[in-house]
């Protein structure tokens, strides 16, 4: 699916149900995908079966821009066992391999 944030046009596989928001992008080296959860949230994301840091980038049910965060893979350290999530709920969560550079309050658009 394309999606659009400003100016920035991504493509990004959209995980809209429990299975594919459960695998994310697990056991994968790159790509986009946007999660879309039925009603806001506060889900903690985790990084397990990652083996790459991933960029989140949370938006509320008006598709703003409320957080973003670089998170690490887990290791068999549970020192590294870590969730992600902001303060407020989410509506949706894009994930990215790379740095997609957006700023807080900016806009998601859903082509």
């Amino acid at each position: 699916m394309k999606i659009k944030i400003e100016e920035k046009i991504f493509q990004a596989e959209l995980a809209d149900n429990f299975i594919s928001r459960a695998i994310g992008l697990s056991l994968r080296k790159e790509g986009k995908m946007l999660f879309k959860f039925p009603r806001p949230t506060k889900a903690k994301i985790d990084m397990a079966l990652l083996s790459k840091p991933l960029y989140l980038y949370f938006f509320n049910s008006d598709k703003e821009l409320i957080y973003s965060e670089k998170a690490e893979p887990w290791s068999w350290s549970p020192d590294t066992w870590n969730f992600y999530r902001p303060e407020a709920k989410y509506r949706y969560l894009l994930e990215s391999f790379e740095d997609l550079e957006l700023k807080k309050g900016e806009k998601l658009e859903i082509e």
